[in-house]
């Protein structure tokens, strides 16, 4: 790697050191404020938005999304602009966005243009910046504002023209291929889970010998299965199928720490229980609260909110614990086999299913009823575990693979936003 003869603190936290040769300047001296509002012409522009993917074009008309009323107080956009979101910026995806296209944005958003300064420079500047928050330290109020004074007098250093163009080259040709491979494992990931359910779908309903002879379930969404199967309602192998309730409801509150493990939807991820995020509630809260108290392998499913469908097996090292409203839990006859109704509950045939019966209202919400009436294709104990078994042994194999390949999108978004840092601040150096 090619260093530059001397550096300077930048007086930027996360940038570190630059080269001294580079022009010190104030963010304000290169980049000017461009403030002109759409009005009645709204028509004539099409929306941007700023997102974590960059500024994207919305479409207006598909229904996704909310829309003001009128767009009259939106900025119109250049291409080649620079925006930037200087409130609100911990919940906010993105603080700087290049803009790509000509367009209008919310009246909210700061945009410059650039003056002497190739945009593309100081957008890779700014994301590195944003990458790890670097802002934080000039919030202000309540809403963690960046005073327009404050982010114009901000330091900003300035390679010579050529130099920025030989930076900026570099970083387009570097993230691009990165992003091609990022892009090409998160397609493999995805045909990975796709390979995944689909061989779930197929070994729950048809059985693991494929010579078998089929017959028709009686059941349309789940169509044929093996003439040795019978079909079950989910609750005529059940003991009980309840919910939680939330402690406010009975004037309890949930606490930082304690005995009794509170489960919600959010511990739900990848049809596993996951410890985070961590509530917990005392022991006479989960006395008063005995109807939703939890025991080991009871199967857990969420019936309400975005991750309606969502389904794991309670083990031991999560209880004693307790729920809420959100999440019903299944508690099924000794003789059950708890992993065969767990596959048969991540297949896709009952998640489509579960999706048209759903309640639309403020939120999607299936009720315990509805969760009790589901039919399940149903062999002998003995089929049941060969299914089980032989379902665990391929999806570990796939799982594996999913892990390693996720492990490589992280390395390689680590590797992309660390080129940036290194070569936008000088601490390597561009060369021809």
């Amino acid at each position: 790697m090619v260093k530059y003869d001397s550096y300077i603190d930048s007086g930027i936290t996360v940038l570190g050191k630059v080269p001294s040769q580079w022009l010190k300047s104030k963010f304000k001296f290169q980049h000017q404020e461009f403030d002109l509002r759409v009005g009645e012409d709204s028509d004539n522009f099409q929306l941007l938005s700023l997102t974590k993917k960059g500024v994207i074009i919305r479409d207006i008309n598909s229904g996704k999304g909310k829309f003001p009323e009128s767009f009259d107080t939106y900025k119109i956009v250049h291409k080649g602009d620079i925006i930037f979101c200087l409130y609100d910026i911990e919940e906010t995806p993105r603080t700087v966005g290049l803009s790509e296209t000509d367009g209008m944005i919310s009246g909210s958003y700061k945009i410059f243009k650039t003056k002497g300064v190739i945009p593309k420079f100081t957008y890779y500047t700014f994301l590195v910046i944003d990458d790890v928050k670097g802002l934080k330290p000039y919030y202000t109020g309540l809403r963690n504002v960046v005073r327009p004074e404050t982010f114009n007098s901000l330091p900003f250093f300035v390679p010579p023209l050529q130099e920025q163009k030989q930076i900026v080259d570099f970083l387009n040709t570097k993230t691009s291929l990165i992003d091609s491979l990022i892009e090409k494992t998160q397609r493999k990931i995805e045909l990975l889970k796709e390979k995944r359910t689909s061989l779930i779908n197929h070994v729950v309903t048809k059985g693991l010998n494929p010579n078998i002879e089929l017959k028709d379930s009686g059941v349309e969404w789940i169509g044929e299965i093996p003439n040795s199967w019978s079909r079950k309602k989910i609750k005529h192998i059940s003991i009980i199928i309840s919910k939680g309730t939330t402690p406010s409801t009975i004037g309890r509150e949930l606490i930082d720490t304690g005995e009794v493990k509170y489960l919600k939807s959010e511990n739900i991820v990848n049809n596993q229980v996951v410890e985070n995020p961590k509530f917990f509630i005392d022991i006479e809260t989960n006395e008063l609260l005995g109807r939703s108290q939890l025991i080991e392998g009871d199967i857990l499913f969420v019936i309400a909110g975005a991750s309606l469908g969502k389904v794991a097996i309670l083990g031991s090292e999560f209880v004693p614990a307790n729920t809420n409203q959100a999440v019903s839990f299944i508690r099924l006859k000794q003789e059950e086999n708890i992993k065969f109704i767990w596959y048969w509950l991540t297949s896709s045939h009952i998640e489509e299913q579960i999706w048209i019966d759903a309640v639309q209202s403020a939120q999607p919400n299936l009720s315990m009823e509805d969760l009790g009436n589901f039919f399940i294709p149903y062999p002998n104990f003995d089929e049941q575990q060969q299914i089980v078994e032989y379902l665990d042994k391929k999806t570990n194999l796939i799982d594996t693979t999913i892990f390693k390949e996720q492990k490589r999108v992280e390395l390689l978004k680590e590797y992309r936003q660390s080129l940036i840092s290194e070569v936008v601040t000088g601490k390597i150096k561009v060369c021809n």
